[in-house]
């Protein structure tokens, strides 16, 4: 069981450091590239703390969550990634209920996520095509379907899966695409 935490803010990262040392856990300062993602279990912990300087760390977010326990602390208020990480706190919040946070989902017991969206089929190609990269206008000419349409059946479909634009699905893209395949 291993607690690593990514953050380029380096009071931040020392501070939860220290205070889970007095805590009795044991936290590894890691940076996304060297962070062993293969040998990630679900007894581990990801602490990843996304601000504006390191927001690419993002597109990780969905892959971390199917390996391991996974906190988000966001600098911003917006949580449009509320379906792919266990906890999600502002990095606003103190360190005392930081690590409380920690220790819960350290002591949490993670098993492998079955989704459930209710989507229908119309929606999920929709999904599928937008996050592909096609116009809404050629999604509507294929589906024989007006434009508007179209874009209402896709943002009905970013909300039933937890985003507020169709921006917010492009950071779990492979995770969406990956369980439409199964679809």
């Amino acid at each position: 069981m291993a607690i690593y935490i990514i953050s380029n803010d380096n009071y931040l990262q020392e501070g939860i450091v220290l205070l889970a040392k007095e805590a009795n856990l044991e936290i590894v300062k890691e940076t996304m590239p060297h962070l062993p993602v293969e040998r990630l279990t679900f007894d581990d912990t990801v602490i990843l703390h996304l601000n504006l300087f390191n927001k690419c760390c993002a597109k990780e977010i969905s892959r971390l969550n199917k390996k391991c326990k996974l906190l988000v602390i966001l600098d911003s208020e917006r949580s449009a990634l509320v379906l792919d990480a266990d906890v999600i706190v502002s990095a606003q919040q103190s360190l005392l209920s930081l690590i409380m946070i920690i220790t819960r989902l350290v002591g949490m017991e993670k098993r492998q996520a079955i989704r459930n969206h209710v989507l229908n089929r119309v929606e999920k190609r929709i999904i599928c095509e937008s996050l592909l990269g096609k116009d809404i206008n050629l999604i509507a000419e294929s589906l024989a379907l007006p434009p508007k349409r179209v874009y209402t059946y896709r943002n009905l479909a970013c909300k039933k899966l937890g985003g507020h634009r169709v921006h917010d699905l492009l950071l779990i893209k492979e995770n969406l695409l990956e369980e439409s395949m199964f679809l």
